[in-house]
C-alpha cells in the first residue's frame, strides 16, 4: 500500500515539474518575442535615421555637382552614383548602404502629349494601329474640356450609363488607376481580374503623370526614343556612348552635355525636339542595413523650378464657387487642400497644391504652379535674425531642392507578382509607316 501511494506521489511531482516546464518554457517564449519586437523597434527608429542622413548625403552632393557643372544634372555617372566616395566620407562600420536613382523626367509629361503622340507611344509599345487609335481617343476625350470621343464606350453618355454613373476628368491624370474608370483604355491596361497589364507596366515606363520641360534623352528608354521617331541605328549609337565598356573619345563622358552632341552623334535625321540632357526631376531611394534590420526611403526630388503636377479640381455640384455649366471658378475660386495616401510600404505625400501648367494638343487643361512646401519642417526663405558679433541665427535652411513625395519602407522590398507571359520580351516597334489621325477635326460639346 505505501509503495503504490509513493508511486502516486512520485507521478503527481512529475507532471507538476512537467506543468512548471512548459509554463516556464511559453513565459520565456512570450518575453523572447517582446524583446525581439521591441529590440526591432529600436533598430527601425535608429536606421531611419540612418537613411535620412544618407538621403541628405546624397542631396548635398548633387547640389555640389550642380553647382560646379553649368548647374546642370546628367546622369549618376557625374559623381552622385557614390556619394561617399565623393564627398570622402566613410560608411559608418556596420552600415550597408544602397543609392538608386530613377530619373523621373527621362520620361515624356503625360499631360504635354497630343493624341497623335500617344498613338505613336501605344503602338511602339505593342499595340496594333486600331487599338492605340482607340486608347489614345479615349484618353484624350477623358482630359480635354472639348473633345468628344468616337468611341462608343469613351463617351460621356457611356460613363453616364455605368451602373455607378459618373463624369470624365476634363482634367489631366492626377494617377493610373484613372485608366481603370476609362473606357476602351481600361480593357488594354488592365485584365479581366483588374490586374496591371504588361501595356500598363511599360507605358508607366514611358510618361510621368509630372509636367517639366523636355525629356532627358540620358535616361529614357528604348521604347520611348523609338516612338519618337529616330531607328535602331541611331539607337545603338546613343547607347554605345552611354555604356562605359565600349571605346568612347578620351574625356568624353559617358551622358550628353548638351543636346547638339546627341544631333552629331545621330546625324540630321530623326527628331529630336521633345528631349533635352539634364534632369528635372529624380527618385532618390536609399537603403541602410544593419544585420537583420533594413530600412529604405525614397524621396521625389525637383532639381528644376519647372516642375508641376495637375491641380485638383472642384466638384461642381458640391461647390457652388464652381459654374457647374462652364466648370470655371468664380472670384473666391477652389483652393486644393493638401493630400496624402499611405499605403502597406509607408506614406507618400503628394503636392499641398496643385502643380501643372498647358498642355498641348487635345490631352490638356489648365493648372497651378508648384508649391513652395519642401522637407517637412524646414521652412525657406525666411529672414534670418542678425545677432551681437555680426552672426546670423535662424531656424530656417536654405534647401536647394523642392521634394515632392516621400515614402519610407522599414521591411523586405514589394514583390510584384509576374505576368503570365513575364518571359517573353516586351515588343517594341518603331511607328514607321504609321499613319496618325488628323488632330483638328474634333467634335466640340
Amino acid at each position: 500500500m505505501r509503495k503504490r501511494r509513493r508511486g502516486s506521489v512520485i507521478i503527481v511531482v512529475l507532471v507538476l515539474i512537467t506543468l512548471a516546464s512548459l509554463l516556464l518554457a511559453r513565459f520565456m517564449e512570450d518575453n523572447s518575442l517582446e524583446l525581439a519586437m521591441a529590440t526591432r523597434d529600436v533598430d527601425r527608429s535608429r536606421l531611419r535615421m540612418e537613411a535620412m542622413s544618407e538621403l541628405e548625403l546624397a542631396l548635398a552632393v548633387i547640389a555640389e555637382i550642380r553647382s560646379i557643372d553649368l548647374n546642370k544634372i546628367h546622369d549618376p555617372a557625374q559623381g552622385y552614383d557614390d556619394p561617399h566616395k565623393y564627398a570622402g566620407i566613410p560608411v559608418r562600420e556596420g552600415l550597408e548602404v544602397n543609392f538608386e536613382y530613377e530619373d523621373e523626367s527621362g520620361k515624356l509629361p503625360l499631360a504635354t502629349l497630343d493624341k497623335n503622340t500617344l498613338i505613336q507611344l501605344l503602338y511602339s509599345l505593342g499595340l496594333e494601329q486600331r487599338d492605340a487609335e482607340r486608347v489614345a481617343d479615349a484618353m484624350v476625350a477623358w482630359t480635354s474640356k472639348k473633345y468628344e470621343s468616337i468611341e462608343e464606350e469613351a463617351t460621356d453618355a457611356a460613363y453616364q450609363r455605368a451602373k455607378l454613373a459618373f463624369k470624365p476628368a476634363r482634367r489631366p491624370l492626377r494617377s493610373f488607376e484613372e485608366l481603370r474608370a476609362i473606357g476602351v483604355a481600361k480593357d488594354f491596361f488592365f485584365d479581366e481580374d483588374g490586374n496591371p497589364t504588361r501595356l500598363l507596366r511599360d507605358f508607366q515606363q514611358c510618361v510621368s503623370l509630372y509636367t517639366f520641360g523636355d525629356t532627358n534623352i540620358n535616361s529614357a528608354s528604348d521604347a520611348l526614343l523609338l516612338s519618337q521617331g529616330l531607328d535602331e541605328r541611331q539607337l545603338g549609337l546613343i547607347r554605345d556612348r552611354q555604356n562605359e565598356q565600349k571605346k568612347r573619345i578620351t574625356g568624353t563622358p559617358p551622358y550628353f552635355r548638351v543636346t547638339s552632341e546627341v544631333r552629331q552623334l545621330i546625324g540630321a535625321a530623326g527628331s529630336l525636339s521633345r528631349f533635352d540632357d539634364e534632369v528635372h526631376l529624380m527618385w532618390v531611394r536609399v537603403t541602410v542595413k544593419e544585420g537583420q534590420a533594413k530600412c529604405r526611403v525614397s524621396a521625389l526630388v525637383a532639381i528644376r523650378e519647372d516642375v508641376t503636377f495637375t491641380a485638383a479640381v472642384a466638384d461642381p455640384d458640391t461647390t457652388p464657387t464652381i459654374d457647374a455649366l462652364t466648370g470655371t471658378a468664380s472670384a473666391r475660386g477652389f483652393t486644393p487642400t493638401a493630400a496624402a495616401s499611405t499605403s502597406s510600404t509607408g506614406v507618400t505625400a503628394t503636392p499641398t497644391t496643385g502643380m501643372g501648367r498647358g498642355f498641348g494638343g487635345g490631352f490638356g487643361g489648365t493648372a497651378a504652379k508648384a508649391p513652395t512646401a519642401l522637407t517637412p519642417g524646414v521652412v525657406l526663405n525666411s529672414t534670418s535674425a542678425v545677432t551681437l558679433g555680426g552672426r546670423t541665427s535662424s531656424t530656417s535652411l536654405t534647401y536647394p531642392f523642392q521634394i515632392l513625395a516621400w515614402s519610407e519602407d522599414n521591411g523586405a522590398p514589394k514583390v510584384t507578382a509576374p505576368l503570365e507571359d513575364e518571359e517573353d520580351a516586351p515588343t517594341i516597334r518603331r511607328p514607321g509607316q504609321l499613319s496618325l489621325t488628323p488632330t483638328t477635326p474634333s467634335k466640340n460639346k
